[in-house]
């Protein structure tokens, strides 16, 4: 006789459910912004627990939602039903290597870094160009603390990144110090954006030199939606002054590669893929494989020799995790 299957309810329709972005996340509860009427202020909404395991729900998401009866006078106001589809979703490992989303729909990913205190970091910035690029997202390389780098030797040693058409722009924000973002300003207005970076090259300077009057610490109230910041908050939604908005994400110290196959590496060096038909071999790893066009390019000094050994770092740390 066969097995009777259990009987599973029909999944929800949410299409006819007003829409809502996702601003800030506290746990299972999220602030979000009604975009069908904008007359609504944000409104807390609470997670339904399917859509909390997959597919979750980030900041910079468009969800639908509806109203529901509040419990207490300062409870959630809604329950979000369904999240739309994303354009990207940029995803980092965090504890064990295990996913951590940080932000979706965005348009650039802006790589923090400095000419001193701290140095330059490539093989750090070669990490995040490769996150980026797996997200689907363009990287943005930003040299903070422009005054530090008085022989361009920071600014040549970015011109790689330049030559693959990811654009390289400088700001002078530091505490204390007057602020010249104009490049970065520029560049992010009309879009959204989130700040990446080892820790001490600027990120909160640049952060409130692009929106003015911000204020980073935990416990001031976000001009954006009226209300305290959160402890547990892990990334906020907030508007740039002439369009755009910034993912402001304090937490954010390091990339781990989450996703990416040790084959899939080289895929997300666009130098190489201009050279890879030219490679004996469609699968070529531009490691040890005979008529590598890539490896012939560097020996020609026409490729970085400096990021194709880094990339060959970064593909070892991919295939031996943890040693």
């Amino acid at each position: 006789m066969a097995r009777r299957r259990p009987h599973r309810p029909p999944p929800r329709d949410a299409s006819h459910h007003p829409r809502a972005l996702v601003i800030e996340m506290l746990g299972l509860e999220a602030m979000i912004v009604p975009t069908d009427d904008p007359d609504l202020p944000p409104l807390r909404a609470l997670l339904r627990k399917k859509i909390a395991r997959n597919p979750g729900v980030v900041v910079g998401d468009l969800v639908r939602y509806r109203f529901v009866e509040r419990e207490e006078e300062d409870g959630p106001a809604a329950v979000i039903e369904a999240v739309e589809p994303r354009l990207n979703l940029l995803t980092r490992a965090g504890y064990q290597g295990r996913p951590q989303p940080v932000a979706a729909n965005l348009d650039f990913i802006v790589i923090v870094c400095s000419p001193a205190d701290p140095p330059l970091k490539p093989g750090l910035i070669d990490r995040y160009v490769a996150a980026a690029f797996h997200a689907g997202v363009q990287p943005v390389i930003c040299l903070n603390k422009r005054d530090l780098d008085q022989d361009n030797e920071a600014l040549d040693e970015l011109q790689p990144y330049a030559h693959i058409d990811i654009p390289v722009v400088t700001t002078q924000a530091t505490e204390g110090q007057p602020h010249d973002v104009a490049q970065l300003f520029d560049l992010l207005t009309g879009k959204r954006a989130v700040l990446v970076g080892h820790s001490g090259v600027g990120k909160s300077s640049i952060a409130c030199a692009l929106i003015p009057g911000l204020d980073r610490n935990i416990g001031e109230v976000s001009d954006y939606h009226g209300r305290g910041r959160h402890t547990t908050t892990t990334a906020t939604l907030l508007p740039l002054p002439d369009g755009g908005e910034l993912v402001d994400t304090p937490g954010i110290r390091a990339f781990g590669l989450f996703g990416v196959e040790p084959l899939a590496l080289r895929l997300l060096y666009p130098e190489f893929n201009a050279l890879a038909d030219q490679c004996r071999f469609r699968t070529c790893t531009h490691v040890h494989e005979p008529a590598c066009a890539v490896r012939t390019a560097v020996d020609n000094g026409d490729l970085d020799e400096g990021r194709y050994l880094r990339y060959l770092d970064l593909l070892d740390s991919l295939e031996h995790p943890g040693e």
